[in-house]
């Protein structure tokens, strides 16, 4: 699928100053690193969007001091796990 994003052209010279011949590849990762954080892609899907490794697209979210998703329900799933390989 293509997709294509109206961009009023005083934001895209700007834009297009900015990142120069890699503005197209920055929005494209911008939107997967919003998607990730929004938690709709999980890590292997955001490296598939960017046509890169697992490894290189957790480097790349480390490298933007961008956290896992980890929710309560995560952490007392943990705990709980946790509690029970103790008790045994």
């Amino acid at each position: 699928m293509k997709l294509t994003i109206d961009i009023p052209t005083a934001i895209d010279d700007v834009l297009r100053q900015q990142y120069g011949p890699d503005f197209d590849r920055t929005a494209k990762v911008t939107l997967a690193i919003a998607w990730y954080q929004d938690e709709k892609l999980s890590i292997g899907q955001v490296a598939e969007l960017l046509g890169i490794t697992v490894y290189e697209a957790e480097g790349l979210l480390k490298m933007r001091k961008i956290a896992a998703p980890y929710s309560i329900e995560d952490l007392e799933r943990d705990r709980a796990t946790l509690d029970r390989l103790l008790q045994t």
